[in-house]
C-alpha cells in the first residue's frame, strides 16, 4: 500500500508537470476510465487501488479550471443545467445529515452518484474550443470502436462466452449500452466521407454481433430499436415517408436477422415471452423459481424476475417506512466499495435471495436507498429537461458533427434512465460519456452564429 501511495504522488507531479494542452488532460481521464479497471480488476496487472487516478485527474482539472474561477471570479458558468445538479446535491446532502450518514460515507456517494455531474460542470467552465472537443471525441470514438475487437479476441482466442465476452469494460450490460451509443453515431457518418465505407459498415456489424451475441446481452436487442426510433423521432413526427421507409425495411430485416443469429447460438426466442409467469418469481428462492437447466428459454424469465423483484424490494423499503421516499436512507448509506462489492457477490453465488441482497445488488435499490424516490425523479427531470433542450438545439445548428450529437443525447438519456433498472449506469464509462455528450450543448451559442 505504502508503494502504491508513492507511486501515485509521483503520478500526480508527473501530471501538473506535462501536461501541455487543457484537451490533454481530458483525453488522460478518458483513457484512464478505459484503461486503469480494465488492467487492474480485468487483467489483474496492477492494484485496484489505482482506479483512483480518475479521481485525481478530476481534482487535478478542479483546481485548473474551476478552483482559480471562484476564488477569483467569485462566479463560475453553470449552463442551462447546472442549477438542477446543485440543487441535486444539496437535496442528497440534506438527506445525509437527516440521517447521520458519516462523512467518508458521503463521499462515497457522492463519488457513486454524482462525481460526472461535477465534471461537466468543470468542463463548461474548461473554455474548451470545438477543436478540442472533438479530438477528445476522437479519442472516445477509437476506445469504442476497438471494443468488439477486444471482444472479439475474447471469444475466439480465450474461448470465452457469455458475460466474460465483455471487451474493456467488465460488465456485458454496460458495454451493451455504450455500444448502441457508438452505432447512433457511425450511421451518421454513412453520407460522410470522413471514413472508408467498409471499415464504416465493417465496425458497426462487429459492435452488433461480437459482444451483444457472444456475450449474451439480450437486452441490446431490446434497446437499440428504442434509441433508433427516438433518435430518428424528428421523421416521425414530421411524417417523413420516405426517411421513415428507409429506416423501417432494413429496421425489421436486421432484428430478424440478429433474432435468427442469437437464436442459434443460445437457443433463445428473443421476442417470446409466452412462457414468463409473474407469479412465480418469490424472493425466498431468488432466480432459481424460474431458472430451468433443460430449458434456455428461461433465462429470459431469469433475467426479468430479478428486475422485477428488485422493484418489489423497493416497493417494501417504502412501504416500511413512507418517509423514505423523500432522502432514503441518506446519500452514502448504500454505496459498493471495491471489497464490499466482491464480498456481496461470494455471497450471491447459485442466486440472489432476500430482499435486501436485491436492493444492494441493483442499480436502482440503491438509488432509492441514497437519494430516495424524490431524489430519483429530480435526476430523471434533469436528464429529460437535457433531451429537450438537445432536441432542439438539433434543429438550431448546421453543424453536422454536433447536430449528430445533439439528436443521439435524448436517445442516451432513455437508456440512461432504463439502465438504472438494468444494469449500473452511474459507472464511470457510461456516466463520463453521457456528461460529456452533453457538454457539447456548451458549444450551441457558437453554432447559432
Amino acid at each position: 500500500m505504502e508503494i502504491a501511495i508513492i507511486l501515485l504522488i509521483v503520478i500526480s507531479i508527473f501530471l501538473m508537470t506535462s501536461i501541455k494542452e487543457k484537451d490533454d488532460l481530458f483525453i488522460l481521464l478518458l483513457s484512464s476510465i478505459f484503461l486503469i479497471t480494465w488492467i487492474a480488476d480485468g487483467l489483474y496487472l496492477i492494484p485496484h487501488f489505482f482506479t483512483f487516478i480518475i479521481e485525481l485527474i478530476i481534482a487535478i482539472l478542479f483546481i485548473n479550471f474551476l478552483l482559480p474561477k471562484i476564488i477569483y471570479l467569485k462566479k463560475i458558468n453553470l449552463g442551462p443545467f447546472g442549477k438542477y445538479i446543485l440543487l441535486l446535491m444539496l437535496y442528497s446532502l440534506i438527506g445525509s445529515l437527516i440521517y447521520f450518514v458519516n462523512f467518508s460515507a458521503v463521499l462515497l456517494g457522492f463519488r457513486a452518484l454524482f462525481k460526472y455531474l461535477f465534471l461537466y460542470i468543470i468542463f463548461i467552465n474548461s473554455s474548451l474550443s470545438q477543436k478540442s472537443y472533438k479530438k477528445i471525441f476522437k479519442a472516445w470514438l477509437f476506445f469504442m470502436c476497438i471494443q468488439p475487437i477486444v471482444g472479439s479476441y475474447q471469444y475466439f482466442i480465450e474461448g470465452k462466452m457469455a458475460d466474460p465476452v465483455y471487451g474493456m469494460l467488465l460488465d456485458t450490460g454496460v458495454q451493451s449500452i455504450l455500444l448502441i451509443v457508438l452505432i447512433l453515431f457511425l450511421i451518421d457518418l454513412r453520407n460522410k466521407k470522413v471514413i472508408n465505407k467498409f471499415i464504416l459498415y465493417t465496425i458497426i456489424m462487429l459492435s452488433i454481433i461480437v459482444i451483444p451475441i457472444f456475450g449474451e446481452v439480450k437486452a441490446f436487442f431490446y434497446f437499440l430499436p428504442i434509441a433508433l426510433i427516438i433518435k430518428n423521432f424528428h421523421s416521425f413526427l414530421k411524417f417523413e415517408l420516405y426517411r421513415i421507409g428507409k429506416f423501417i425495411l432494413p429496421f425489421f430485416v436486421g432484428i430478424y436477422f440478429l433474432q435468427s443469429i442469437f437464436l442459434s447460438f443460445w437457443k433463445v426466442e428473443l421476442f417470446d415471452f409466452n412462457s414468463i409467469d409473474f407469479s412465480e418469481f418469490v424472493f425466498s428462492q431468488g432466480t432459481e423459481s424460474v431458472s430451468s437447466l433443460d430449458n434456455p428459454q428461461a433465462s429470459l424469465s431469469v433475467s426479468l424476475s430479478e428486475r422485477f423483484l428488485v422493484m418489489v424490494a423497493v416497493y417494501n423499503f417504502l412501504n416500511q417506512d413512507k418517509t423514505k421516499i423523500f432522502f432514503g436512507d441518506g446519500l452514502g448509506s448504500s454505496v459498493f466499495t471495491y471489497d464490499s462489492r466482491n464480498e456481496l457477490t461470494q455471497q450471491q453465488i447459485g442466486g440472489i435471495v432476500g430482499q435486501e441482497q436485491y436492493l444492494k445488488k441493483y442499480t436502482f435499490g440503491r438509488v432509492i436507498q441514497n437519494i430516495g424516490l424524490i431524489g430519483l425523479i429530480f435526476f430523471c427531470f434533469i436528464l429529460i429537461n437535457i433531451s429537450i433542450y438537445s432536441y432542439k438545439a438539433s434543429r438550431l445548428t448546421n453543424d453536422d458533427f454536433f447536430k449528430s450529437i445533439y439528436q443521439i443525447i435524448p436517445a442516451f438519456s432513455l437508456l440512461f434512465i432504463i439502465s438504472i433498472f438494468y444494469t449500473d449506469p452511474f459507472t464511470d464509462s457510461i456516466s463520463f460519456t453521457y456528461w460529456f455528450f452533453v457538454g457539447g450543448l456548451h458549444f450551441l451559442p457558437e453554432l447559432e452564429q
